[in-house]
């Protein structure tokens, strides 16, 4: 597959490396042949934005951010947040909606999806509900402008 827009079955986006990256979906998973970053960049432009678009209002809601969430499409509440610098060979994206739960796994974090499925990820708990709560902040900033 050569091209992939984010929608609301996506759990995550996992670079592989800078050229093929790993999509789970809540019904299965896909290889792109694309990097991370480009798969988020054509999703939100073709949701209607651009991707710096999506992060300048990012941190226009939440202040100057490290590692900011994005809103990729509003009617269907499509946020993603990057587990590092979204430029990085080696970042992974969550869908903010597709998270069941999280813990610490050894030197890793486990995430759960709401379909079951599991990944563990090399970031520190602590660090990945920080991403969590972000999103989250995002998320009902959003909900309370649009209302």
């Amino acid at each position: 597959m050569d091209t992939y827009e984010v929608n609301k079955d996506t759990c995550a986006i996992i670079s592989v490396n800078d050229e093929i990256t790993k999509v789970i979906e809540i019904e299965g998973e896909y290889l792109v042949n694309t990097s991370c970053y480009k798969v988020m960049e054509n999703s939100c432009e073709y949701y209607g934005s651009s991707y710096q678009g999506r992060l300048k209002g990012t941190r226009a809601i939440l202040g100057s951010s490290y590692k900011p969430p994005i809103v990729v499409e509003e009617s269907n509440e499509l946020i993603f947040f990057p587990t590092e610098s979204a430029n990085s060979d080696t970042c992974t994206w969550f869908s903010l909606n597709n998270i069941a739960s999280y813990e610490k796994s050894g030197g890793f974090t486990k995430v759960t999806f709401t379909n079951g499925k599991s990944v563990f990820i090399k970031m520190s708990t602590g660090c990945f509900e920080t991403q969590v709560l972000r999103a989250n902040r995002l998320g009902s900033l959003m909900k309370k402008r649009l209302q």
